[in-house]
């Protein structure tokens, strides 16, 4: 499980994996807690002002479930939506495919 696993399961509130919560230590007072809960229920301190998403384009920090960074209204869903995609890059010329081909459309090179 990597860290994008990891960041995953905590914006939507259960593990990636195993569809359960979520379980982890509160950072304040290290009480049991899902990150779904809004609050530890021994400290009291809300849940989602521990964990932070950094938007790339500005810095800003923004709560991990947003869509949308609140200062300069970068799209986080669409950051992984480019992530998900496969590109074939040419070797001779560097032309980007979104599909593979037999033959670069740029420079003419056939692929095996």
């Amino acid at each position: 499980m990597g860290l994008g696993d990891i960041i995953s399961g905590m914006v939507k509130g259960r593990d990636a994996h195993h569809g359960k919560n979520h379980s982890q230590s509160c950072p304040n007072c290290g009480e049991t807690v899902n990150l779904s809960m809004e609050r530890c229920p021994k400290c009291g301190i809300r849940i989602k002002s521990m964990f932070r998403r950094k938007c790339p384009r500005c810095n800003a920090l923004n709560e991990l479930d947003i869509k949308k960074c609140l200062k300069c209204y970068y799209e986080f869903e669409a950051e992984l939506e480019r992530a998900k995609k496969t590109y074939y890059i040419c070797p001779i010329c560097g032309y980007r495919m979104e599909f593979l081909y037999t033959k670069c459309p740029s420079c003419g090179t056939r692929f095996m």
